[in-house]
């Protein structure tokens, strides 16, 4: 039931943006480390942010109670994340050092690494590890995972309880998916699982996310993908999961009115991606596809680096002039991402729509080909915003709310039998 370190810390996130203000007795720090990470994501690059307005926003945006705000924030400030400006006892100010080009999650997973895990904990980490790369037969993973049958259904439960699970049946068999890592048409992934394709999806999933944006056509012709050969039984899952709506590759029309798809890893769920969030991967697609074309498709003139075209968008908010820009970018122009200004004769250069969705969507984009995934993992700018200013302004947006409740998990009827013989001295 082991993962890497930095995945774990990732999947304590995704966990606790699912559970969120559930109280789940069988956990001890998992819940901690993960607000610990979602603060990081929203603090880094800020500078000083009071502590009372900190309090109210994270209440608010991250449904992080108030009365345990402290602890997540000693995990950030032992990780060497932020400092606390303190009177007393008292935290006054919160000064972040969050690493700008580091993953957050790589210092919370070294210190998720030295601490001690709960069965339950470790369990529910182990069963998003396995669901975040592909569905797989329940009967599978309950044999792969090793646990009791007791133990396994409680951590089903607890992830399905986040929304980070979804029990299917297909071909008289359950299968588990998630919807967190896997948004669209979630029962032809099952029905692939159930047939007996998981170990392969798994396989897919893996080379499409470190070759983000490849033609379908080059993959079909040369039967390989990153360097790997592809059996025709792989190909043809890989066709499937674009022709079901798994994979939705964003297309380019080449001068020849031929269109040319361009196949990414599945969009991922809302727990991950917030309506906002999803518009700038869509735009990031976009991008990765139109400098792919020009990369590995193109009429004349050739990409040699999509990582330094991307990084001069970013930087100087334009493209050089070519003679392709007019095909290869115009889907950019209808994702409002810029706009193509022609120089002479048939040459064109794509100028960037400075607005900050457009810069996140390029630094998305170069995330995708850099990483393989997306940064903005339940990132809510609506938060940034706020803890830049004082706690009026807060106040006025927490103001209708209503009071929160903190939820507890349901106990099945023989946990509760067995609290109960606890109370009565049996």
């Amino acid at each position: 039931m082991k993962t890497d370190n930095t995945k774990n810390a990732e999947l304590a996130h995704d966990l606790q943006l699912g559970i969120a203000r559930t109280s789940i007795p069988d956990f001890q720090q998992l819940p901690f480390i993960g607000m610990a990470s979602i603060l990081a994501i929203h603090i880094k690059g800020l500078g000083e942010i009071d502590y009372a307005v900190l309090r109210q926003v994270a209440d608010h945006f991250f449904d992080i109670p108030a009365m345990v705000l402290d602890q997540p924030l000693k995990i950030l400030e032992d990780v060497g994340y932020v400092a606390l400006v303190t009177e007393g006892r008292t935290i006054k100010k919160v000064i972040p050092s969050v690493p700008h080009f580091d993953s957050v999650y790589s210092g919370l997973g070294e210190y998720l690494s030295t601490q001690s895990l709960t069965e339950h904990e470790q369990l529910s980490l182990a069963l998003l590890d396995e669901l975040s790369s592909k569905p797989e037969k329940r009967d599978t993973l309950f044999g792969r995972l090793g646990a009791d049958t007791r133990t396994f259904d409680r951590c089903e439960a607890i992830v399905e309880k986040g929304g980070l699970l979804l029990s299917k049946r297909s071909r008289g068999q359950t299968i588990l998916v998630s919807p967190a890592y896997f948004s669209d048409n979630l029962d032809s992934l099952a029905d692939l699982a159930a047939s007996g394709g998981a170990k392969r999806i798994e396989k897919l999933l893996k080379l499409i996310g470190a070759s983000q944006g490849w033609p379908l056509s080059m993959i079909e012709k040369q039967a390989e993908l990153n360097g790997t050969k592809l059996a025709p039984d792989e190909l043809n899952i890989l066709r499937g999961l674009v022709a079901d709506g798994v994979l939705k590759p964003p297309s380019i029309e080449r001068p020849n009115k031929k269109a040319e798809h361009f196949v990414f890893t599945p969009r991922p769920g809302k727990i991950r991606l917030n309506a906002t969030n999803r518009e700038i991967y869509e735009r990031a697609m976009g991008l990765v596809a139109a400098v792919r074309k020009g990369q590995l498709l193109p009429e004349q003139y050739r990409i040699w680096s999509p990582e330094a075209i991307l990084s001069a968008l970013r930087d100087r908010k334009r493209i050089g002039a070519s003679s392709e820009a007019a095909h290869q970018y115009r889907n950019l122009v209808s994702l409002r991402i810029g706009r193509l200004q022609k120089t002479q004769g048939d040459r064109y250069q794509f100028v960037l729509i400075d607005t900050p969705e457009n810069l996140k969507a390029v630094d998305e984009a170069l995330s995708l080909i850099r990483y393989g995934g997306t940064t903005q993992t339940g990132v809510q700018q609506d938060a940034i915003i706020a803890l830049t200013q004082d706690e009026k302004y807060i106040q006025s947006i927490a103001a209708s709310a209503n009071f929160r409740e903190i939820g507890k998990t349901e106990l099945r009827p023989d946990e509760k039998a067995e609290i109960e013989q606890l109370l009565l001295g049996f």
